[in-house]
């Protein structure tokens, strides 16, 4: 590459083209150097996208029929996932079975992702909740009116409006 350079006669083009070269090696070693950062990032982004793609179907039933009891057992597993996005996704799909049996255990679920670190997911819990007419939960809701989030609060207020409270 050097040998290109010194062709130039003119020294303004050999320096402009030496400040070229030497850039553009900068940022193929700086973008050499953050490669594993950004793997790292791809193979989570890989991970919630396989679940979300899973979880999906079972969100758009709305209703429509109950679950399978593998999708139960999906749902029941996607609950405590790790990740927040997925919990919030696994709530929304619960929010909306019809079968009496399976309401029960989506009530329990959703008391017990009340106390969830995520804001989003305590928001989706309540409204899980209210779809679902859980008076029984009235206890575990009425905390949430004392929430840090002021959402969460509000969501509540009208959680607990929707249920007659």
């Amino acid at each position: 590459m050097l040998h290109y350079v010194l062709r130039f006669k003119d020294m303004t083009k050999r320096l402009w083209l030496l400040f070229v070269i030497t850039t553009v090696g900068l940022i193929s070693v700086g973008l050499f150097l953050r490669l594993p950062k950004m793997t790292s990032l791809t193979d989570e982004g890989t991970v919630y996208l396989a679940k979300r793609e899973q979880i999906r179907p079972l969100q758009q039933l709305k209703g429509k029929r109950p679950f399978t009891e593998e999708e139960m057992k999906l749902l029941r597993q996607f609950a405590q996932d790790p990740d927040f996005r997925i919990r919030v996704r696994a709530l929304s799909a619960l929010s909306y079975t019809p079968d009496p049996k399976q309401r029960e255990e989506a009530i329990q679920i959703a008391i017990k992702s009340l106390n969830d670190p995520w804001s989003s997911v305590r928001d989706r819990a309540l409204r899980l909740l209210a779809r679902q007419n859980a008076k029984e939960a009235v206890p575990y809701i009425i905390p949430l009116l004392k929430d840090p989030n002021e959402y969460v609060c509000e969501r509540a207020k009208k959680t607990l409006e929707q249920l007659g409270y």
